[in-house]
């Protein structure tokens, strides 16, 4: 069997295990609870006409059929694809998320072949090299984001002002008559809008609110409200460049007034 560790992040079995936590809302489920790290869902196929080339190892095992169950070793059909570390989620429509030994290896053995095994797969989170433009294009700050952090908030804590960060001109998307005020980060007022110069790959896409108000107001495409703006999609790292209140270089984008 290969020894092989888990995911890049060089921890040994315990140390993975010290990182989940099961709770029991909505059923038996595992939570990862150490900020450093991300957890994945990834599914994959396996051929298991000669096994699947797992071997399994019982951290801990609790009442009614709970547990953890991690990889302890890839071999064979499962090789790149399942990695030392992984939690096995589900065995094609079987759920074992935090069930035992004993549960995961029934859902294995019935499983149809090829299997479709779904795992829960730590990762360290990845840093985001962000670089701050301000309207006129030069540089105005540079850090590092972790994957899944706030732009609006990395920016307040890598020194950037209220008033770099929101346009006092723009007319608020919320409230037509509330120019030359801010909401204070409650993703509703579109005043602090960034243009994304490299690297929109590394964001995380709009949601719902964000994506209608940015279109309502015929935004440019790589425009974003920094608030709603977050890091890392997939735990990607890598360069983000991005300029602030870009609105400020347009009069027309200042003053759009739509309502909400």
């Amino acid at each position: 069997m290969l020894a092989l560790v888990a995911s890049a992040a060089l921890l040994s079995l315990e140390e993975i295990g010290a990182k989940w936590i099961t709770t029991c809302r909505n059923g038996v489920a595992l939570k990862n609870i150490n900020a450093s790290y991300v957890d994945r869902t990834l599914e994959t196929t396996i051929d298991r006409s000669n096994g699947y080339g797992v071997t399994l190892e019982e951290l801990w095992a609790g009442p009614n059929g709970r547990g953890l169950v991690l990889v302890s070793g890839v071999d064979g059909a499962a090789l790149g694809k399942l990695e030392v570390g992984d939690t096995i989620k589900a065995v094609d429509d079987v759920d074992v998320e935090g069930s035992d030994f004993d549960a995961t290896i029934a859902a294995l053995r019935g499983a149809g072949n090829p299997a479709r095994v779904t795992v829960q797969r730590l990762e360290p989170r990845r840093a985001v090299d962000v670089t701050v433009l301000d309207p006129g294009g030069d540089v105005r700050a540079s850090f590092p984001l972790p994957a899944g952090g706030n732009l609006r908030l990395g920016l307040l804590f890598n020194g950037l002002r209220d008033s770099e960060i929101y346009d006092s001109e723009t007319m608020r998307f919320d409230a037509i008559a509330n120019s030359g005020t801010n909401c204070g980060g409650e993703g509703t007022c579109g005043t602090c809008l960034v243009a994304v110069v490299e690297g929109a790959d590394r964001l995380i896409p709009p949601a719902r609110v964000e994506k209608a108000a940015l279109l309502k107001q015929r935004r440019p495409p790589r425009w974003r409200w920094s608030c709603r703006c977050n890091v890392g999609l997939d735990n990607r790292g890598g360069g983000l460049t991005v300029m602030l209140r870009p609105q400020a270089n347009f009069k027309d984008e200042q003053t759009k007034i739509t309502g909400t």
